[in-house]
């Protein structure tokens, strides 16, 4: 989908759906949202949702992929067939679901303190329910709070943000529309408080100062999401400790 300049952004400084430049659409998650799992954690972002589930540590299911000092990281990302604009049917085999585990593995193997989980195994498992753009950054985001759930030590908490150029300019948290546009679209994943990045994706090619322009502002949006999810956690931690702090019935 392809428009003329000052169509994605107006003169007034709105994008289509009325939201500016580098403002994150609604986020709204739930820690815990899934009984038969050590973790989860579903995550509405606009219109694309998803849900993350975390099994483990566990003993290592294929004893020749033990590793004595550090625990290994298994991703698996499927996207329901009703998800969204994209109806193709897809299998979990696809490529661009094993690219999405793949990024996930990577993600993670970084963030997680495997070391203090040697001879174990992680097993994360993303579903997309709901898609309107910015599918890799949801699931990261996911992910991370799921891993918080299961009390999974990472390094610091991981959030990712989408940042397209449209209209020659970087908007943040893309939808499907404008991640369709033919602009360059680029998903991160990083520490946010250290300022590390952990995962960037670009096909399209950039002059530096435009590239780094999109690092900057994705890093941005990748700190946004971090100040959201860290009310979430203390919240949800509140909640908890209320529990057991309660009087039993």
């Amino acid at each position: 989908m392809h428009r003329g300049a000052g169509e994605w952004v107006s003169l007034a400084g709105l994008r289509t759906d009325g939201r500016r430049p580098h403002e994150l659409r609604r986020v709204h998650c739930t820690l815990g949202t899934y009984s038969n799992a050590d973790g989860s954690a579903s995550l509405k972002q606009g219109q694309t949702e998803v849900l993350a589930i975390v099994h483990g540590p566990h003993e290592v299911t294929r004893r020749s992929e033990v590793q004595h000092d550090k625990c290994i990281i298994e991703c698996e990302f499927y996207r329901t067939p009703f998800s969204g604009f994209d109806r193709k049917k897809r299998r979990p085999t696809d490529r661009s679901s094993l690219e999405a585990s793949l990024a996930l593995k990577q993600t993670f193997e970084t963030a997680v303190m495997r070391h203090i989980y040697p001879r174990t195994q992680i097993d994360i498992q993303v579903y997309v329910l709901q898609s309107d753009g910015s599918i890799l950054p949801a699931a990261i985001n996911a992910v991370s709070l799921a891993l918080v759930d299961a009390g999974i030590a990472m390094k610091e908490m991981v959030t990712a943000c989408s940042v397209a150029l449209l209209d020659k300019q970087p908007v943040l948290d893309v939808t499907y529309k404008e991640q369709s546009s033919g602009g360059a679209y680029m998903p991160l994943a990083a520490f946010p408080i250290h300022g590390e990045i952990l995962l960037i994706q670009c096909e399209a090619r950039l002059e530096g100062e435009r590239l780094e322009e999109m690092m900057l502002t994705a890093m941005e949006g990748s700190r946004q999401v971090s100040q959201l999810f860290q009310t979430q956690v203390k919240e949800y931690t509140r909640r908890l400790a209320g529990a057991r702090l309660a009087p039993p019935r």
